[in-house]
Formats: C-alpha cells, structure tokens, sequence
C-alpha cells in the first residue's frame, strides 16, 4: 500500500461508489432493451473502456501475461462466470422494479464475504460474528414479507460476489487488469448472443447514433468506477474503504424510490435489523483493528 493520504482517497472512492450507487438510474434510461442484450453490449463496451485504461496505463502486456498462465486462468475463469452472474442478476433486477432488493444485497455482501472466508480459509469466528449473523438472517426473514416472498435477487447477489470476491482474494495481480481480464473473457460470448439472436428490430437493428452513445456509456459507467476504486484504496486503511462501500446500496435506495419503488413499513423492518447487522460488523470491524494495534510492539 501506498503512504495514506485522504486528500487523495476519499474523494476517489466516494466518486467512485457514487456513480455504482447511482448505476440503476442509467440502467432504467437503458430500459427500452432488454436485459440480455444490454447486457452484451455492456460487456463489450466495458472491455473496449478497460483496454483503452490499460493501454494508457502501459498495462496491456500484463493483461497478455494473464492469459498465458495456466495457474492464473484457474481462477479468472471461475471470476469471470460469478462477475457475468452478478451483472446479468443486477441489471434484471433493476429493469423489473427491485432495486430495493439489489440495495439489500449489497448491504451485506461484506457479512457473506467474511462468512465465506470463515469457511474456506478457516478465517477466526467470535460470539461476535455469529451474532451479527443472526441479525442479519432476521432480517432476510422478515424481508420474505415486504418483498413478498424470498428475496432471490438479495440472496443472488450477495452469493455470487462473495464467491468472486473469495476468488479473487487468491489472486496477486493488478486489480485492474484482473478485471479487464475477466470482462474480457465474456466477450466472445456476448458477440455470439448478439450475432445469432439480437441483429434484428429488438437489437441491433434498432441502433441510432444516439442509442449508440448511450451503449457506450454503458461500458464507461462499468470501467471508470473499477479504475477509481483500485487508485482510491490505495490510499486509504482498508478499515476506511470498508466503511466507504456502504454508501452504494444507500443511494441504489434512492434510486428505488425515484424509480417508483415503495419502502414500505414491512420492507423497512428487515432494513432496520440490516442496518443493524452492518452497524454491528462495522464496530466489530473498529474493536479488532485497534486489539491488533495494541497487540504490535
């Protein structure tokens, strides 16, 4: 890490989780596609965008050095699959009205990601941790009701980015062109999608300039956060980036609601016990920092 300077990361993480919590709203202007197909283009566009940064950062050969490992592959495979799953989840999540799920997901995407690592890398479990746990399955259960049923797109999201986050921990490579690498991957796939079921009036041939650009801004609404957030931590405690992060799934509520969503009083309950669930693993998170520091000689 670098030295620590919060003149430099905290305006660029906050921009940076600004434009992920305000995501929804270009995805919703972005409705008149449909979820596959947008989908594939933002996926081609985010791989043009994060070529261009890599190419500008003098990072291209590294991207090359990627899919020449065998060893790496492994594992950015995996990543790319559970990254695709997360995007495809999201964006149909918010082009049929459930943002406040999506927003839901995110809150405790860290508690699914501790928990993964728990049981994978046998990271330490305290009494603390379990009840924050539980804390937050009320709070799924109680969210059965507000959103009328269980909360797929809540528990979809939170899963797959805890196993892309699990994956990627193994990884000691530039974030950003592990990511590029992975957006990358889906290329291929995507152009076959749009090449054999969206070249008519529901895809391509509905494309105008205009349209164009808007697609386009799809692959920069994906990319520049990437960049921003892999400059932004390095120059904060990763105690502060945490805590940063929460500021997403805050806005995407305001999204929901712009979008016409209702936070109902049965949906604001289960909030109420994840709000609590990452107040309580945000003090957790404080308490065991300092123990360490107090802990060093």
């Amino acid at each position: 890490m670098q030295e620590i300077n919060y003149k430099k990361g905290i305006p660029t993480l906050l921009l940076c989780f600004f434009i992920w919590g305000f995501q929804p709203l270009y995805w919703y202007i972005c409705g008149e596609w449909d979820t596959y197909f947008l989908l594939a283009c933002r996926i081609i566009w985010a791989a043009v965008c994060c070529l261009c940064i890599l190419w500008a950062q003098g990072k291209l050969p590294q991207l090359l050095a990627v899919f020449r490992d065998k060893n790496i592959l492994k594992r950015e495979i995996p990543a790319s699959v559970f990254l695709l799953a997360d995007w495809g989840v999201y964006l149909w999540a918010v082009q049929n009205g459930r943002v406040l799920e999506c927003s839901l997901g995110y809150y405790i995407q860290p508690i699914v990601v501790f928990i993964l690592g728990a049981v994978i890398f046998r990271e330490k479990v305290s009494w603390r941790h379990i009840v924050i746990l539980a804390v937050v399955v009320v709070g799924i259960v109680l969210s059965t009701d507000g959103f009328n049923g269980i909360p797929y797109v809540t528990i979809l999201l939170a899963v797959c980015f805890a196993i892309y986050a699990a994956i990627k921990r193994s990884l000691r490579i530039d974030s950003v062109v592990s990511t590029s690498a992975e957006i990358v991957m889906m290329v291929p796939l995507a152009l076959l999608f749009i090449l054999f079921f969206r070249m008519g009036d529901t895809g391509m041939g509905s494309i105008t300039p205009l349209r164009q650009l808007m697609l386009l801004g799809a692959g920069v609404v994906t990319a520049m956060p990437m960049v921003l957030y892999s400059v932004g931590v390095k120059y904060l405690p990763l105690m502060t980036a945490g805590f940063c992060q929460y500021l997403s799934p805050t806005l995407a509520i305001v999204c929901g609601m712009v979008m016409g969503e209702y936070l109902t009083a049965e949906k604001l309950r289960s909030f109420y016990f994840i709000w609590a669930g990452v107040l309580l693993y945000c003090l957790n998170t404080v308490y065991e920092e300092r123990k360490k520091s107090r802990l060093k000689p």
